[in-house]
């Protein structure tokens, strides 16, 4: 997972610190020719902040089912 943004402002922060939070492994792509932000997963791309706090609620979600999962 990538997270890839023209400039570190607050929003980018938030969504890095819940990453961390979510101890999931990503790499920071710094690209100022960007015009926003995004999530790049595979060949997936989540473009724009409220679309990548979705994906990332959506993630938060599997991985909680994953954990109290009985299997």
């Amino acid at each position: 997972m990538e997270l890839h943004f023209p400039l570190k402002n607050g929003e980018i922060i938030k969504i890095e610190d819940r990453l961390k939070r979510m101890t999931l492994a990503y790499n920071l792509v710094v690209n100022e020719e960007r015009k926003e932000a995004a999530i790049i997963d595979g060949s997936k791309e989540y473009l724009g902040i409220d679309k990548m706090n979705i994906y990332l609620d959506q993630l938060d979600r599997e991985k909680e089912q994953w954990y109290y999962c009985d299997c």
